[in-house]
């Protein structure tokens, strides 16, 4: 296991100006036609096929205005920038939607697997309307979270916070297996977990500690994407949480066949009803 990543095993400029990556004319267009299609079978045939096309004259990276934001997204090595950049109705729209219902002032929401902030910079689209509102996007694969920077940096009127962390049962630091094909799919592993993939030591605590750092009184959205990681995410929390801080909605990536605890019946006996199944993940709402 190794305390330090590989250089350039991930593609990364947060040093080049915003618009060094403008997408070419036959890209952009495609972009421009991709991006208002539905979710019909026919509609992501078309998006598959023009995405294909689109790549093919394509840089490393695409600079772009997605969620009413200026993005730099990548065009390879990881499926939800690429699914964004060209589809974001096939992005967790459903998910979406129901976070950015909650915006209102003072709102707050915690992004736990942030990747490069697609979820907090959505729900920053709504959010940004209303004062004293607050994103904590939680991402602890470090290069991956120097995406999240340098984006966040080009939206400074954004109130998103970066903890550069990894949430578990834990404190201290934990291992991480690195996916080289889809970086989103990168997770801690659990307990005497052995893996063939690379690794990197990242730092750990607990949910009700990030809560603690940042000094909250109340959570209104709570999205955990941690890829099977979940249960060690929600359950000390849902074991701990006075009733205040208990979020009105709490989205959670469906790993059920991954986890060793009914992490379910747990979201429930705290009050919680599942709202609404979507491809991907689960919806609580309270």
């Amino acid at each position: 296991m190794s305390d330090e990543l590989p250089p350039n095993n991930i593609v990364i400029d947060d040093t080049s100006p915003f618009g060094r990556y403008a997408p070419p004319s036959l890209p952009a267009l495609i972009i421009s036609m991709t991006r208002p299609l539905g979710t019909q079978w026919l509609a992501k045939r078309m998006i598959f096929l023009l995405r294909r096309l689109a790549l093919i004259g394509m840089d490393k990276c695409a600079d772009t205005v997605l969620f009413g934001a200026r993005l730099r997204l990548y065009t390879s090595g990881n499926v939800s920038e690429k699914r964004a950049l060209f589809s974001p109705k096939l992005f967790d729209n459903e998910e979406r939607i129901a976070l950015n219902k909650l915006a209102a002032a003072e709102a707050v929401l915690i992004d736990i697997g942030a990747n490069v902030g697609l979820y907090s910079f959505s729900v920053a689209e709504s959010f940004k309307h209303f004062n004293g509102t607050k994103i904590i996007a939680v991402e602890a694969h470090p290069q991956i979270a120097r995406r999240l920077k340098y984006n966040c940096s080009l939206n400074p009127e954004l109130n998103i916070q970066i903890d550069e962390v990894g949430i578990s049962d834990a404190e201290g630091f934990m291992p991480m297996a690195l996916d080289m094909k889809n970086i989103g799919q990168t997770r801690l592993l659990k307990h005497g977990e052995e893996t063939a993939s690379q690794t990197v030591n990242v730092p750990v605590m607990s949910l009700m500690g990030l809560i603690a750092k940042h000094q909250l009184t109340h959570i209104d959205g709570l999205k955990i994407d941690v890829e099977g990681h979940e249960e060690a995410v929600i359950l000390p929390f849902l074991e701990t949480a006075p009733d205040e801080l208990l979020p009105k909605i709490i989205i959670i990536e469906d790993n059920r066949r991954q986890w060793l605890s009914d992490v379910i019946a747990a979201v429930a006996k705290r009050g919680f009803t599942l709202s609404q199944k979507t491809r991907l993940n689960l919806i609580f709402s309270r």
